[in-house]
């Protein structure tokens, strides 16, 4: 007896709508791995030395004179000042944020609501023209509806070799009063490196202040 010879399997034809989904989900699933790509891309730290973000080096020449009032870095978004016993010794620093002597960088985004304070040299503080918060040489607020004093990036000060001679201390401001503070240029230092991308939080300042 002869076996019936075995039957080709059947396919059905892929209707029009059937293709169009196909189509439809490979292209979702290329614009998802693209653009989780681009996002992680993005995400990536790129920051060059020199611009807001990365290190900015500061050559000694270019640090204001001790008791000059601060000089403005737009590249790094921040203030250099360069305290001395005139600003130890003003009477408008509260006593709850003990003065020093020495060289700050200080964010020049006011912590009340992110407008750009200045230098009104008159006053001889910083006023931030938005809403009227009032910061003293060293960042320290002293009126105005800011809450805390304002913020600060850490330094490094580097002798010709690149040797590290000095560095801003890490920490809370509000724990330890020597965390965020300007340091006395050491014997030797012919630059500073500002670290943009190392931001310390100004300590929390809600009382009433003192400023004119």
């Amino acid at each position: 007896m002869s076996s019936a010879a075995p039957q080709a399997p059947t396919t059905t034809p892929m209707t029009r709508r059937e293709f169009l989904y196909y189509v439809w989900g490979a292209s979702m699933a290329l614009f998802m791995a693209e653009f989780s790509g681009a996002l992680v891309w993005f995400a990536l730290p790129r920051f060059k030395e020199g611009e807001f973000g990365g290190k900015l080096p500061v050559d000694v020449s270019a640090i204001p004179g001790v008791d000059t009032g601060p000089k403005d870095f737009p590249e790094g978004r921040f203030w250099l000042v360069n305290l001395g016993p005139k600003s130890v010794s003003d009477e408008r620093q509260p006593a709850d944020y003990p003065p020093q002597q020495g060289v700050l960088a200080i964010y020049k985004v006011c912590v009340h609501l992110g407008c750009l304070y200045k230098w009104v040299p008159t006053n001889d503080r910083f006023e931030c023209p938005c809403h009227g918060s009032k910061f003293l040489a060293n960042g320290v607020r002293v009126d105005g509806p800011a809450r805390r004093n304002l913020d600060a990036f850490v330094m490094r000060a580097l002798d010709a070799n690149g040797n590290e001679l000095a560095k801003t201390k890490a920490g809370d401001p509000a724990k330890d009063d020597s965390a965020g503070a300007p340091f006395v240029l050491p014997a030797g230092t012919v630059q500073i490196e500002v670290d943009t991308g190392k931001r310390i939080q100004g300590a929390v300042n809600t009382k009433p202040g003192g400023g004119k």
